[in-house]
This record gives structure tokens, sequence and C-alpha cells, in this order.
């Protein structure tokens, strides 16, 4: 594989690292979710702290498998290509194995591909129990009480570059 498959697959395990890393702590970033519903904070903390570790699991074994695959093999030309026939590419043992030979580039990609999807499950049911744990009337008491900007409502991005007055017309 090229060099930049390698450079995501460390950053991914640095990233999974550190959901890994907050799972077992129960401090980070990854815990700062505004209007929880009063008294659920600590079952929400809870909850996001188990699933964070199996997110965390999943995703080391998601890199690990791809990058142990890429130190275990080469995709490779087999056979050069000639006039009638083009070159035929393959993976390529580059260290023995021994008892771990059993360790194909396919299981390496199925084990790859279902720490995937445990991933991609597991982020989608955060998501959802978030939801279930947000309240929802703060979020839009909050969304109201910060209307009270001059010109009917609050902008995040600056306005006064579109805000033009009408100048006198009759003085040029």
């Amino acid at each position: 594989m090229t060099g930049s498959f390698a450079m995501f697959d460390w950053l991914l395990l640095a990233v999974s690292f550190y959901v890994l890393y907050s799972g077992i702590v129960g401090k980070g970033k990854l815990y700062s979710v505004e209007n929880i519903k009063e008294g659920k904070e600590a079952d929400f903390k809870n909850l996001s702290r188990k699933i964070y570790i199996f997110l965390g699991i999943a995703m080391v074994i998601n890199s690990a498998a791809s990058l142990l695959r890429n130190t275990f093999y080469a995709y490779q030309e087999v056979t050069p290509a000639t006039e009638t026939a083009s070159a035929v590419y393959d993976w390529v043992t580059l260290k023995d194995l021994g008892a771990f030979s059993f360790l194909t580039p396919m299981v390496f990609d199925i084990i790859s591909y279902v720490a995937l999807a445990l991933t991609l499950g597991l982020i989608v049911l955060l998501v959802v129990k978030m939801r279930h744990y947000i309240d929802k009337d703060a979020q839009s008491k909050a969304k109201q009480g910060g209307a009270s900007c001059a010109r009917g409502g609050c902008n995040t991005l600056p306005t006064s570059a579109f805000n033009f007055d009408e100048e006198d017309k009759s003085g040029k």
C-alpha cells in the first residue's frame, strides 16, 4: 500500500486510543454534551463511557488489522505485462508468519470490515442514545433566549458587510 494509507491507519490508531482512553477515564471533550435532561447526567455519562470503551476497542482492531496486513503483505506485481497479456498483481508475503500463516490478507480484510461495521454501529447507537438524553425543550429555549440581538435575531456570522444603508438620493 501507499504511504498515505499507512498514515491514515496511524492517525486512526491514535484517534482509537484517545476514544478508548476517554472511555476508561470518563473525561475529555467527548463528554461535553449540552442540554442533558435534569437528573440524567450520571446515566448519560455511564452509558457513554461503556459505548466509548467498546468503540475504542473496535477502532483499535480496525486500524491494527490494516496496519498488520500492510506489515506482513505487499500488493505487488507477480507477473509482468507482455504484448499479449496484462500484468498480474497479488498480495505477496513479506515476512514468515510461522504458526500464524492463517492470517492471510483476506482474513485481515474480514477482521477490518467487521470492526468497521461495529464502529459504525456503535456510533449510530451513541447518536440515538444522545438524542434520548437531550432535553429538546432546553435546546429550543436556548435558541430563543439568544434572539434578543439587534435587528430581529442573532447571527454567528458577521453581517456588517451585507447591511447597506440607503444613501441620500437627493444630495449624491
